[in-house]
């Protein structure tokens, strides 16, 4: 079975102050938005980019802080939706940042504030 290598997962600069600024908004921490975040992004229907191999790195968070107890939850998940994109499951680690990465954006469109959360 395929395994997420990464233990410390990096954001884009972009990616990271999106998530400052909806934490500044809502109160919620980055792991809990990014976890939504990568659940709407396994809902979208496209495949999304990957980032570049030098993107411009803002923080980064221990994964066992961004996915918690319900790591092999979201793993198993990627690995549906990487089967279901025919996408060898060699990519795993570069899929799941794409889809955090895309996740937070998708994420950010919608809240604007605490009152936003319960219309996911």
């Amino acid at each position: 079975m395929p395994e997420l290598t990464l233990q410390r997962i990096p954001f884009t600069v972009d990616a990271d102050s999106r998530l400052r600024v909806m934490k500044s908004r809502t109160g919620i921490t980055p792991n809990i938005l990014c976890r939504v975040g990568f659940c709407l992004s396994l809902e979208e229907h496209s495949v999304p980019s990957l980032l570049p191999g030098n993107f411009q790195q803002g923080r980064e968070i221990n994964r066992y802080t961004l996915l918690g107890k319900d790591d092999q939850i979201y793993i198993a998940l990627l690995i549906i939706r990487l089967k279901n994109d025919n996408i060898s499951l060699s990519e795993i680690n570069d899929m799941f940042l794409a889809h955090i990465d895309r996740g937070i954006v998708l994420l950010a469109a919608r809240i604007k504030s605490i009152g936003d959360v319960g219309l996911l």
